[in-house]
């Protein structure tokens, strides 16, 4: 899991100028955005599977189309 240093981040801000309780604030918020967005991140697997179930509807709607043209000849 990836995390951001909390402490680091706090520390910056500290020395930019921010005051130490907004600071920390801003620090966690900045974790959990982090966190948030890695737990949220696609992988290559997951791509793969939504291709092949897209695949599947594609072929399935060309073949009930295919169903629904005239049979042999008039």
């Amino acid at each position: 899991m990836t995390t951001t240093d909390t402490l680091r981040t706090a520390r910056t801000l500290t020395k930019a100028g921010v005051p130490d309780r907004q600071a920390d604030a801003h620090a966690r918020a900045t974790d959990n955005a982090v966190r948030d967005g890695v737990r949220n991140l696609v992988t290559r697997a997951d791509l793969y599977r939504a291709l092949l179930i897209q695949a599947g509807v594609i072929v399935g709607a060309v073949v009930a189309l295919l169903r629904l043209l005239p049979q042999g000849p008039p």
